[in-house]
């Protein structure tokens, strides 16, 4: 079963980035005046893990043609394949890196300067991560530009007030500071047996119900199998279906919590969290 993008990807498109050709001629090429910015944080950690790395990327991207849509966000390297809420999709790394249904459109990734991700507490002892410009590798030809990149140990703070921060470049020469709020961690996380398939449970109090979870089947040398969603209710079966001929392996139980965001050049904008916690599993 192909995966379906979460709706937070696909609305992209329908929230002001389409552009109208240029009154130069009917052949002069469409150029986007705004921007769709992401900014993904990732932490994983596992049993008895007592720092946590983070990882942080952000793209400021803007399409040479049309509008900022799912594909356009693909290219970029800034979409999330997941299942529909409630269904479980194998191999959803292969259905990735199908062939696009459209001709793929040119993209620029934009420089805005130098662009720092921190708590928003004004003490000034509060740490800050850097996020340093990367040149974005490209074989097919269809990317330009440069997005940004940092790791780091322990980031951000769960549930904490953030602050994102870019001071302007030569692509965007207005910078802009938003405020986003990260989620709680992934905690108390178990797994059991139930007949052929596995029950797993973790911490929903307080949720957003807004929140996805997903769980990835690993086998053998982390090697994806399927990946399972759901919303944050604390609980998900995953069928026999899911866990193939693997009697034992491990469960990466994902929680994704978005942010959107606007700024001036930058419609829309999203920082997607993703915090995850490995466990074992056994049936």
């Amino acid at each position: 079963m192909r995966p379906l993008a979460l709706v937070g990807l696909t609305s992209f498109a329908a929230m002001g980035c389409a552009v109208s050709p240029s009154a130069d001629g009917p052949d002069a090429e469409a150029t986007s005046t705004s921007a769709a910015a992401v900014v993904v944080v990732e932490r994983t950690s596992g049993p008895g893990d007592a720092i946590r790395a983070d990882a942080i990327v952000a793209r400021f991207v803007r399409v040479r043609q049309g509008a900022v849509d799912d594909q356009t966000l693909r290219i970029a390297g800034v979409a999330q394949d997941l299942p529909a809420v409630g269904t479980c999709s194998a191999r959803p790394d292969e259905d990735a890196h199908a062939a696009p249904s459209a001709q793929p459109r040119g993209v620029d990734l934009l420089d805005v300067g130098p662009v720092s991700f921190a708590s928003s507490a004004t003490s000034s002892s509060s740490p800050s991560t850097v996020l340093l410009p990367r040149a974005m590798p490209d074989p097919a030809g269809l990317v330009s530009g440069v997005f940004y990149s940092a790791r780091s140990i322990e980031a951000f703070a769960p549930a904490a007030r953030l602050q994102l921060r870019a001071s302007g470049g030569p692509d965007l020469l207005d910078g802009f500071a938003v405020n986003v709020a990260a989620p709680r961690e992934v905690s108390d996380v178990h797994a059991t047996a139930n007949g052929a398939g596995v029950d797993v449970a973790w911490d929903a109090t307080d949720a957003d119900l807004r929140d996805v979870v997903y769980v990835d089947v690993l086998g053998a040398n982390a090697h994806l199998v399927a990946r399972c969603a759901t919303l944050d209710v604390g609980h998900l079966a995953i069928p026999a279906s899911a866990l193939g001929s693997f009697e034992e392996g491990q469960l990466a139980v994902h929680r994704v919590h978005r942010e959107s965001f606007r700024a001036k050049g930058i419609e829309p904008g999203e920082v997607r969290f993703d915090v995850a916690r490995v466990i074992a599993y056994h049936r």
